[in-house]
């Protein structure tokens, strides 16, 4: 499954990620397999750190994308007029001296 994170809510959701917080219970449901891996690399007493920072790497992937995605559509929406400046701005430039 995919997840994406809207432009109206990079915000909250970066903030969240930052801000240091008190622990709260959480109950989730994960493949046997996946959770046998947790434990094999973070053992049953780091379970909950490894979740932890994977699910805070994982989100904070979802924020970049979501910059990522905001940037490009700006620079594809003033594409052609920043090409033009580029353009008349190369154009402007002096020839370097042949001799």
């Amino acid at each position: 499954m995919t997840y994406h994170i809207t432009a109206s809510r990079v915000g909250r959701v970066s903030e969240l990620i930052a801000r240091p917080g008190k622990k709260a219970k959480a109950s989730v449901t994960i493949g046997h397999a996946l959770l046998d891996a947790v434990d094999e690399v973070a053992g049953t007493a780091r379970r909950s750190a490894l979740v932890e920072h994977a699910v805070r790497r994982y989100l904070t992937y979802l924020v970049r994308s979501a910059r990522r995605e905001r940037e490009l559509a700006l620079l594809d929406t003033h594409a052609a007029r920043l090409n033009a400046a580029a353009a008349l701005a190369i154009a402007d430039q002096a020839e370097p001296d042949a001799g």
